[in-house]
């Protein structure tokens, strides 16, 4: 299918009805509906259309074929759903519409091939038609160019996407599309690093084993953050004693808790049980003060790591899964009564003892009692199943699972079933954790060739990015209030853990200065 240029128009063949052809017009623009109807004044037809505009106002698009042609482009025949916004083309009402819809589909082929030129082409050329098309007060029109002006940011035209961020700006935006530039831009909301490294450049502290340790703060590793429920506590890893231990800090007065002795071991990805009052964590044999992105294809899977349980204090340490596995990413259900987990479980097969037992390839996704009763593998399938996230009503858990060599986001019953797909783009997705009301999904794509936040509707829709800042980002996790979300990132060369504050989203004025470089 082709889509046309500024100097081409739609119109229906009269020699034929199968397809349509182009006609070369002028390439200035065409002149106003009002130029012809005062030259042939025929102020009833001016009166009509003013009607037709009001009603493309109030909801144009929604026409038997444009609904005919949303439906085909969700069930994946994008052939014949642009066919079918093709034909709606024929009618005023819809053209803009009908070619915004056809710019989506090829934008979503962008999505799936990121290589593909001719796709990018042809999405600016209809979303550009669309934009043109719609009426000057359409609900519509700002969204039009929003999608345009992100499509032009993401191919680096930054003078042409900055021009439709102004218009956009120039109006009263509605809040989702200052959220929606500033994510796309730097930061939606503002960010913080948190001084978990100290104030001093060198501190001691004792080993296990009683050993003094001196070491250099700012050049370690400080990553896997969880926010308590009431978030007013910190609890996050740190390679600062050549190994990985745990730390508690107070976020009000900074104050620093060590949780973990163990110079021979790891432990990282802590999770606070809704109560506050236990930390289920994971330990490994240390890798030397190594740290990598606790991510699948990483390299960062373990072959033998045990998931277990500590007062928030640090003491009372105790295993609740240590089989000869690798169990990671443990996550408390919302009644603080089980935990989900991924595993790379010892085979059945395998007879020897636990540091000896053979494990699955693959990772799943397993659900536990708090007292390591009643172990239950939720998933089966022949690719790793990981980083699993209980929704807050404790129905669903979300987890990360690998498509075609792509890791996306499913949702399945907690209780078991199918899991359901929500993602499909060509990046990679990872670390899902769900906002306190149920109602999105934050998480981490890889796409553009960076790990950045994103959120999304619990059903997969209406994707938003949080940040663009240089450097990854990783580990997101929110307090149960909503107003509170921690990630690790390397935005400051060392990996670090940041607080984005969700109550303090980027002003329109501070993004307008973002744009033109006017920053303080």
């Amino acid at each position: 299918m082709k889509i046309l240029g500024k100097s081409d128009i739609f119109f229906k063949s009269p020699v034929s009805s199968r397809g349509w052809v182009t006609q070369p017009v002028w390439t200035r623009k065409p002149r106003p509906y009002s130029h012809w109807l005062l030259v042939t004044g025929n102020f009833f037809i001016y009166i009509l259309l003013i009607a037709v505009s009001l009603f493309c106002i109030s909801g144009c698009g929604d026409g038997p074929l444009i609904k005919r042609g949303k439906q085909l482009a969700a069930s994946g025949d994008t052939d014949a759903a642009i066919e079918t916004f093709q034909e709606a083309i024929n009618h005023d009402g819809s053209r803009a519409e009908a070619f915004y819809q056809i710019g989506l589909i090829y934008l979503e082929m962008v999505d799936k091939n990121p290589s593909g030129t001719a796709y990018r082409e042809k999405a600016k050329s209809a979303l550009s038609w669309a934009l043109d098309m719609a009426p000057r007060m359409a609900p519509r029109r700002p969204e039009i160019r929003l999608t345009l002006g992100t499509l032009y940011w993401l191919e680096n035209e930054k003078d042409l996407a900055i021009y439709h961020f102004d218009q956009l700006l120039e109006k009263s935006p509605k809040r989702d599309v200052i959220l929606k530039l500033a994510g796309l831009t730097g930061d939606a909301y503002h960010v913080q690093r948190l001084r978990t490294e100290g104030s001093d450049d060198y501190e001691q502290t004792f080993t296990e084993k009683g050993n003094i340790m001196t070491f250099a703060a700012k050049f370690t590793d400080d990553y896997s953050p969880a926010l308590s429920p009431d978030g007013k506590w910190l609890a996050f890893a740190s390679t600062r004693l050549q190994n990985a231990e745990l730390y508690l800090m107070n976020l009000t007065t900074l104050e620093l808790q060590q949780l973990t002795h163990t110079d021979e071991l790891d432990e990282y990805m802590p999770a606070f049980s809704p109560d506050g009052q236990s930390i289920a964590f994971v330990t490994e044999r240390t890798r030397g003060g190594m740290m990598l992105p606790p991510i699948q294809a990483s390299g960062s899977d373990p072959s033998r790591a045990a998931i277990y349980l500590m007062d928030v204090n640090g003491r009372n340490q105790r295993a609740l899964i240590d089989v000869g596995g690798a169990d990671r990413a443990p996550v408390f259900s919302p009644d603080g009564k089980k935990i989900a987990f991924e595993s790379k479980a010892p085979t059945a097969e395998s007879t020897n003892g636990a540091n000896n037992a053979q494990v699955d390839d693959t990772l799943e996704i397993y659900v536990i009692d708090i007292d390591g009763s009643n172990r239950t593998q939720l998933t089966h399938n022949n690719v790793d199943d990981g980083h699993p996230t209980w929704s807050p009503n404790g129905k669903q858990i979300a987890f990360t699972s690998m498509v075609e060599n792509i890791y996306q986001i499913f949702v399945v019953n907690a209780a078991g079933g199918t899991p359901k797909q929500l993602t499909f783009s060509d990046a990679s997705h990872y670390h899902p954790t769900f906002t306190p009301d149920g109602k999105r999904i934050i998480y981490i794509s890889s796409g553009d060739n960076h790990y950045t936040i994103w959120t999304m509707n619990a059903d997969g829709t209406n994707k938003t990015r949080l940040t663009s800042h240089i450097g990854a980002h990783f580990e997101p996790s929110i307090s149960r209030d909503g107003k509170k979300l921690v990630f690790s990132s390397d935005r400051s060369d060392h990996m670090r853990i940041y607080l984005m504050d969700l109550t303090q989203p980027v002003e329109k004025e501070a993004l307008k200065a973002r744009l033109t470089g006017d920053l303080p």
